[in-house]
């Protein structure tokens, strides 16, 4: 899932190690494969930078928005690779990167010394593998998964965690940049992709507990918006409270991202765990954070939004949290100097509709 995350240096945008000899950001043929929200703003962004882009998605969702960009729509998942120096992933699943790059064959298309760049959040293990798999074909792969949610993505501000061979992410940090707005770099593959899933299982205990706390709130006879202000005015506040909080309030539980995606995640997570020695029963928060987005998806079905774990306990409990006059609520993020972000609200009036 897509989260804000610490700022190392948000006005350098360079990672907490030396990366050495930064190259500029030559003029490349980059194929994208995966058009969803991440890959549609890579896409995006790379052509307007320059490079010329090839993308395919079987879903053809954006294909309406690129087709009014420069982007190159491929016929075929097969004709991305022709000629890239670097090719880009974003896909939903650990499955779907195996059914392109191994299953598929892309790895074999490829050019040997390009670069292969993946966006997904997927499993550590499999990263490692592909990695290596590449490696042994002559070329360069890093993993690379994005957080930071919809806001940050639209203004190209993302966090990526970065992992792999080093002189690759040398290489293509110029081109990370022109999307993103932090590079943190965590080392060998498979290291970036485990902060990634840790960040979203924290991510998915905050709205849990927020979803809780609103309820707690509901019931003592608070009122509601005052409670919220107070809470992001309070040692109890975090991101996902002040940006997920007001999805509650507007009836939609949708921060663009599906809970059927971030129950992957938390299972990607219990895999972690009980790989390096911390059996996921001992992470009781972790373990019912699982369980209770698991049992949202089984009443609610996949595709709906993941934030719909709250929206649970106000059914369970026949208490509604939407309020009046919230639905044009939105955010904006602003970087804090030597912080992280600062989310700006953008609050509907306290006038009522008569």
């Amino acid at each position: 899932m897509f989260r804000a995350f610490t700022l190392q240096n948000p006005i350098r945008k360079v990672s907490h190690i030396q990366l050495r000899g930064l190259c500029s950001a030559s003029k490349k043929h980059i194929g994208v494969v995966g058009t969803g929200n991440v890959g549609f703003n890579v896409a995006s962004s790379l052509e307007q930078a320059g490079h010329t882009v090839t993308a395919f998605d079987l879903n053809k969702t954006n294909y309406d928005r690129l087709q009014k960009t420069k982007v190159i729509l491929a016929s075929s998942v097969d004709d991305v690779p022709k000629n890239a120096d670097v090719l880009i992933t974003a896909l939903p699943k650990p499955m779907h990167v195996k059914a392109v790059m191994e299953e598929g064959k892309l790895l074999h298309r490829l050019r040997p010394n390009s670069i292969w760049i993946d966006h997904t959040t997927t499993d550590y293990n499999q990263t490692i593998r592909l990695c290596k798999l590449a490696c042994d074909m002559g070329i360069r792969a890093i993993e690379a998964p994005l957080t930071g949610g919809m806001a940050l993505l639209r203004k190209n501000m993302m966090t990526v965690f970065v992992g792999g061979d080093e002189d690759a992410v040398q290489e293509s940090k110029p081109l990370i940049d022109v999307y993103t707005g932090t590079f943190l770099y965590f080392g060998a593959a498979g290291k970036a992709t485990i902060a990634k899933v840790i960040s979203n299982m924290l991510a998915g205990a905050h709205l849990i507990a927020a979803g809780e706390a609103l309820m707690l709130a509901k019931k003592s006879g608070l009122d509601m918006e005052s409670f919220f202000d107070g809470i992001r005015l309070s040692a109890g506040n975090s991101y996902v409270f002040e940006t997920e909080v007001p999805l509650m309030f507007k009836g939609t539980y949708d921060p663009d991202f599906t809970i059927d995606l971030h129950c992957k995640d938390l299972g990607l997570g219990r895999i972690i765990s009980n790989a390096h020695g911390v059996p996921f029963d001992k992470l009781e928060m972790m373990e019912l954070t699982e369980t209770m987005y698991r049992r949202a998806m089984e009443r609610y079905g996949g595709h709906v939004g993941s934030s719909f774990p709250a929206k649970m306990i106000e059914d369970d409990l026949k208490t509604p949290q939407k309020l009046e006059n919230w639905e044009k609520w939105d955010y904006a993020v602003e970087r804090v100097t030597g912080g992280s972000f600062g989310v700006v609200q953008m609050k509907p009036s306290k006038e009522k509709h008569n």
